[in-house]
């Protein structure tokens, strides 16, 4: 039988109870109705400002970081072409 994902005090007893006729210990029928009851609560807040927060960085990201990168950057010498080093250094 499913948990009832639900935060209230009725569900979280019907959660440990369905757990421990399913043979659970206690403590692990107590530590999954909790995280069910977390996982409702989770559900239920709603936070508008990261779709918001989200598309403000990918605009940002596509404006700066995606242009800076189309622009030609300067190679890296390889171990070759670096100098010798002299020992009086």
């Amino acid at each position: 039988m499913p948990l009832i994902k639900s935060t209230s005090k009725e569900a979280f007893g019907k959660n440990i109870g369905a757990e421990l006729r399913a043979g659970k210990p206690r403590a692990q029928a107590v530590a999954i109705a909790y995280a069910e009851k977390r996982a409702a609560e989770h559900k239920h807040k709603e936070h508008p400002h990261h779709s918001e927060h989200s598309s403000r960085r990918s605009e940002h990201y596509h404006k700066t970081v995606a242009a800076s990168e189309a622009r030609p950057s300067a190679t890296k010498m390889t171990k070759a072409e670096h100098p010798p080093v002299s020992a009086e250094e």
